[in-house]
């Protein structure tokens, strides 16, 4: 059962340190400071109290709260940067170390992809060979781009807060007891790497983290029905590129099947 508006703010103030943690992250990675980053986290926190904390009410519990709340930051991180004209830029450190610096910072700092997974992705498109443990060091010198500070946060965070060299080995070993759930996942970000960012989003979260298309319209403030036709072109786009990769047509149809809960 959701929880209703007094449950709401206190769910939002249990969590505000968590939520500040992605905020900043967030903020970070699309190169903000000073004003403009105050600006931002006001922006972001705003829209999770709207409407008597709408956004917290939807959480349904098919995911972690930790999970939710990173999506939807993530989320609101992409509309502010649409609206307000922002770009993500690619730093300094990652045009001097070259090559697969760049991407790698793509994939986790504007793309919310762990190391793990970012490294499964680079090595699936001939982009490295680099292992886990080599792209984690990589990782640490692109940090430089801005000064922070240590970090603990859990695993869970998918915007590659969590301390590369645990999600690395956390993924090797969920590949070894599901060696091809995880080349077809694997697969499949990489195919999400290539769409739209709120695609990528809406996508994301039906797939991977089992929203249904109600909670997602919910959750991200679009209408519904719209968003049947959505999900719908961008099945069909995720599904050419995974046939591409070499998935076979059996493992794509259970992956995105194509009764889509509502």
């Amino acid at each position: 059962m959701p929880p209703d508006r007094l449950e709401a703010e206190k769910l939002f103030l249990d969590n505000l340190g968590y939520i500040d943690r992605l905020i900043d992250m967030a903020s970070r990675r699309a190169g903000l400071r000073g004003d403009d980053a105050d600006d931002f986290a006001a922006w972001i926190r705003v829209r999770l109290m709207d409407d008597d904390y709408a956004v917290i009410r939807d959480f349904r519990g098919t995911a972690k709260l930790t999970t939710y709340l990173t999506t939807v930051v993530n989320y609101q991180s992409v509309e502010y940067q649409r609206l307000h004209g922002g770009r993500w830029r690619l730093s300094a450190a990652a045009q001097r170390l070259g090559p697969p610096a760049p991407e790698l910072e793509r994939l986790v700092y504007r793309d919310g992809y762990t190391i793990a997974q970012a490294g499964q992705l680079l090595r699936t498109a001939g982009r490295t060979e680099k292992t886990d443990t080599e792209l984690a060091h990589l990782f640490k010198e692109l940090r430089i781009r801005e000064p922070l500070r240590p970090e603990h946060d859990s695993s869970d965070m998918a915007l590659g807060s969590a301390a590369a060299s645990e999600q690395a080995d956390e993924h090797v070993a969920a590949a070894e007891t599901a060696a091809q759930r995880v080349r077809v996942l694997t697969a499949l970000q990489h195919a999400m790497a290539a769409l739209d960012p709120i695609d990528a989003v809406i996508a994301r979260m039906h797939y991977v983290d089992d929203f249904t298309i109600a909670a997602i319209a919910r959750t991200l403030k679009l209408e519904q029905k719209p968003l049947y036709r959505r999900l719908d072109r961008v099945r069909k786009q995720l599904r050419s590129e995974l046939e591409a990769q070499g998935i076979d047509k059996e493992s794509v149809r259970e992956i995105l099947p194509e009764g889509d809960g509502a």
